[in-house]
């Protein structure tokens, strides 16, 4: 099933165009990353997708509604079932985890039990912490607990890992790769990490100076010749 579908994605801040003709498609279940250069464009990308951005020129229908002249209640109902997660991440700091946890779901008016997710996410011994006094690492699971009490459709990460050690990355990781499992959500990201894009995404979008150079599996980029992922992007991108 197409959840989101974008062809020919324009878009440009002034005389500097960014987005200079995107292609671009999405099934349930898919995990997507997003590469390039800082500036390439990734943001604006996801941000078109996320609806909170307007483009210029091209398609983009996302859970089978083209946003092109779409009528504010049926935004509204599609931006309920997008997720994202950005960084740097900030909420209130003066409320503690659990706190947290209780106002979003009241605010998603979600049936998802919170005693259940603090057990999922592993986070007994951080509820009663104040988000703002977490680690980076525990400041981003927490996050993604946030995120996932919507029970998202799409789910859109922002270079999700920086930052973080490798055991707190890998445990992110975790967190995402049984969200896609058990939900069959799709999962698009941003990162710079590319040993996550190689051991993790199912396809890769490369933005290079507006466009999208290459849209592909992992398992078709590596079979083009190169050792890994990192190897692929750095022939691609330029300095």
């Amino acid at each position: 099933m197409s959840i989101i579908k974008v062809k020919n994605l324009q878009k440009s801040y002034g005389k500097h165009q960014v987005l200079k003709g995107i292609d671009f498609q999405a099934q349930a279940g898919e995990i997507i990353g997003v590469i390039g250069k800082n500036g390439a464009g990734k943001s604006t990308f996801l941000e078109i997708i996320m609806t909170i951005k307007d483009y210029d020129a091209g398609e983009v229908i996302v859970l089978g509604e083209n946003l092109d002249g779409i009528a504010t209640n049926r935004l509204e109902q599609i931006r309920k079932d997008i997720a994202v997660v950005l960084q740097p991440t900030q909420f209130y700091k003066n409320l503690k985890v659990i706190e947290l946890l209780r106002l979003f779901k009241a605010y998603y008016q979600s049936d998802i039990d919170i005693n259940k997710m603090i057990d999922d996410f592993k986070l007994n011994a951080h509820k009663k912490k104040y988000f703002a006094k977490l680690s980076g690492g525990w400041k981003q699971i927490v996050s993604l607990a946030i995120a996932f009490l919507s029970n998202p459709k799409i789910l859109i990460l922002d270079e999700p890992t920086t930052g973080l050690d490798p055991h707190m990355r890998n445990i992110l990781w975790s967190y995402i790769t049984n969200y896609n499992k058990n939900n069959g959500g799709t999962v698009i990201l941003t990162t710079h990490y590319m040993d996550e894009i190689e051991m993790y995404c199912d396809k890769v979008m490369l933005i290079n100076e507006g466009k999208n150079e290459l849209f592909a599996t992992t398992e078709n980029i590596l079979a083009l010749g190169y050792k890994s992922i990192h190897e692929f992007y750095l022939n691609k991108v330029s300095i």
